[in-house]
């Protein structure tokens, strides 16, 4: 049996094509995806038509789905994520909601969990040192190779609170998402997936559609991993054409510069509003729409130079 391991599509419709593309020329035989399936790119009414028409799929929900359930406002934080739910019809939203947290699946006699986030099962120690607000600093002056990488995600096992955390679990898969950090590894039976995200990768490599594919044959179980190269400046002028880029502007471009980058700013970002909001006097949250703008021209101005490892 051959799986195609995909999380945190983020909207990104020509990169969930191309990843479903490859794995159909890979002869899977089914889908595990993770959650995070809106905001972010323009396109999560395709997104979740293509979702909804997988066959042998098993699909979870993300954080990212509990965003859309914003009330009206006129603040500027927000933006996104009302013209995302006005993209989206009733009956897409039903079934986004409708979609469990957890799944597990019973595999040519191997036990399949899934979660959006690894903290379902290891607890908040692989998210912690392993996130993409903290993995510049791993690789501040380019970008990561693939084998460096999965050393140093592996090496974190070898951590006590880790080890007592997996040693924890049953043997078998895991399954999740959420930091967009594509990287798997094996310990002692138990083996951890996270496909990285498709359209949406931070994990200071290449730009590109990234899932993995698990096979399970006899009892033996592979992981591969898949990136597809992606021309991040036509997507750009792709987003620019939509009604997302005019309704939100200033996400739209963080997210551009993320695709530039592969490497997290929404973070850092919104850290650098909070205090912009606060040295103006402006309590108001979520940020009102001039101080959002006007945060954002500083961050524009100075985030090179207060962040230059966000920028190699």
């Amino acid at each position: 049996m051959k799986f195609a391991v995909i999380s945190d599509i983020h909207g990104n419709a020509p990169a969930l094509r191309l990843a479903l593309e490859d794995a159909a020329a890979h002869h899977v035989d089914g889908y595990l995806l993770a959650g995070d399936y809106c905001i972010s790119a323009p396109w999560a009414s395709e997104v979740v038509a293509i979702l909804r028409g997988l066959p042998n799929a098993h699909i979870i929900r993300g954080n990212d789905e509990a965003h859309l359930d914003v009330p009206p406002g006129d603040d500027g934080q927000f933006e996104v994520s009302r013209w995302c739910m006005s993209t989206l019809t009733p009956e897409d939203k039903v079934w986004l909601d409708a979609l469990p947290e957890e799944l597990t699946i019973d595999c040519e006699g191997v036990t399949i969990r899934m979660a959006h986030s690894s903290q379902n099962f290891v607890g908040k120690c692989l998210h912690e040192k392993f996130r993409t607000s903290v993995l510049p600093r791993f690789y501040p002056d380019g970008p990561a190779d693939r084998k460096a990488l999965l050393n140093d995600f592996r090496a974190l096992w070898e951590k006590d609170e880790f080890r007592n955390h997996i040693a924890a679990l049953d043997k078998g898969i895991y399954v999740f998402g959420h930091n967009h950090i594509q990287a798997w590894g094996e310990f002692d039976g138990r083996v951890l997936v996270n496909p990285g995200s498709v359209g949406l990768p931070l994990d200071c490599g290449a730009f590109g559609a990234a899932y993995s594919l698990l096979t399970l044959e006899d009892g033996h179980i592979s992981v591969e991993e898949r990136r597809l190269p992606m021309d991040a400046e036509s997507l750009i002028a792709q987003v620019k054409s939509t009604g997302q880029y005019a309704a939100a502007r200033v996400w739209t471009e963080i997210i551009f510069s993320e695709w530039r980058t592969v490497r997290e700013k929404v973070y850092q970002f919104l850290r650098h509003c909070e205090q912009y909001a606060d040295s103006i006097g402006d309590a108001r949250r979520p940020f009102a729409k001039p101080t959002w703008e006007a945060a954002y021209a500083e961050w524009t101005a100075h985030a090179h130079e207060w962040h230059p490892d966000l920028f190699v």
